[in-house]
């Protein structure tokens, strides 16, 4: 990798503020002029990948956002065939296994958008049916509530991060333990109470997902490309306008910079409205370099990116030595995600069945 300039590093730090800005108002605000905001912005596009994403309210899309884990403490070829069935899945946007766990068992996480009605049943039928037998999979999935991306730029220079997990993690979290009852949990969002599906909607929401500032010409041609009914230019820009208002909150996602270990933190609570542990992972989330948060009503999953030196089980300790009895928690280790889509790939999909005009 090589290391970011310090206009690299100044731009970025003012976008994980507020991603929302365009290049206009960047170039306002950091007292530069718009080429040189434009410049630097592609540069980082082209070596980092940087781009401006969006968390969506799926709920207001007329979709359930599922996720969970399944594991096996004995060798079987269970974990393997719900593998299978999740690769075959078409809603299926996540599946990460886990190289080494600190519950010593094989793990695999995984994240789903699914339309209400038949089916989300259908889904949910699947799901019930690996936890019977003869699978008797241990299999923990729920509906999500809230979901953020967090990262920390104060803590790199541009070449080095100066994260730590020994006892210094354990210091900043336990100095807000006493006070978690008022902290605030930012840039989440939360999800609405379903309604049908409108395909227009989802290609809309899902070009939002992948670019916060998407365009109506560019949306109209990914409308086209489906071979859905046209709709107006400026039909467009008044939904993408609608859209980044109630539906969207953006963030910045960039890789190559040196977060190269992959950590996943697995929660569930049997007594969540007594758990301390939760509510404070999420909103010290931040306080890590780079972190994703998909919370439910009894399930957390925290999905962290660190930098290699990072010792994993050091961290494990740190965390599962803040939890009670009421908390179950695992910490796994992994490589990269072997299904890493977005909503776009379920939109195409409904796409595709749906009846043509």
């Amino acid at each position: 990798m090589r290391s970011l300039g310090s206009g690299e590093l100044r731009l970025l730090r003012r976008l994980v503020i507020d991603p929302s800005l365009r290049q206009a108002g960047l170039a306002q605000e950091l007292n530069v002029t718009r080429s040189a905001i434009n410049q630097i912005w592609h540069k980082l596009n082209s070596d980092f990948g940087a781009v401006i994403r969006s968390n969506l309210d799926y709920g207001k899309l007329g979709l359930r956002f599922v996720f969970g884990w399944a594991r096996e403490s004995v060798s079987s070829d269970v974990l393997s065939k719900f593998s299978r069935w999740l690769h075959s899945n078409r809603f299926v946007c996540r599946l990460t296994k886990s190289i080494m766990s600190s519950t010593m068992d094989s793990r695999l996480y995984f994240e789903a958008i699914v339309p209400v009605g038949k089916n989300y049943s259908w889904f949910q039928s699947q799901i019930e049916r690996f936890r019977k037998k003869p699978y008797s999979l241990k299999l923990d999935y729920e509906v999500v509530s809230g979901v953020a991306n967090h990262m920390n730029l104060g803590l790199f220079d541009g070449v080095r991060w100066g994260f730590s997990n020994d006892f210094r993690l354990e210091a900043s979290i336990g100095a807000v333990r006493d006070y978690v009852d008022v902290l605030p949990v930012m840039g989440t969002a939360f999800q609405s109470e379903t309604k049908p599906v409108d395909l227009p909607d989802l290609v809309i929401a899902a070009s939002l997902e992948s670019n916060y500032h998407v365009t109506a010409t560019e949306l109209a041609k990914k409308i086209d490309t489906l071979g859905l009914t046209p709709l107006a230019g400026r039909t467009l820009r008044r939904r993408l306008s609608r859209f980044r208002k109630t539906l969207a909150i953006p963030y910045v996602n960039i890789s190559n910079i040196g977060l190269d270990q992959h950590i996943v933190v697995c929660l569930k609570d049997e007594n969540p409205s007594n758990s301390t542990i939760t509510r404070l992972l999420r909103t010290q989330a931040s306080t890590f370099p780079k972190a994703r948060v998909l919370s439910g009503s009894n399930m957390t999953v925290i999905d962290l990116e660190t930098p290699e030196y990072v010792d994993w089980v050091t961290m494990s300790q740190i965390l599962s030595g803040m939890t009670d009895n009421t908390t179950e928690i695992c910490t796994f280790i992994a490589n990269i995600h072997e299904i890493d889509t977005r909503l776009e790939s379920v939109v195409s999909h409904l796409a595709s069945q749906a009846p043509s005009e």
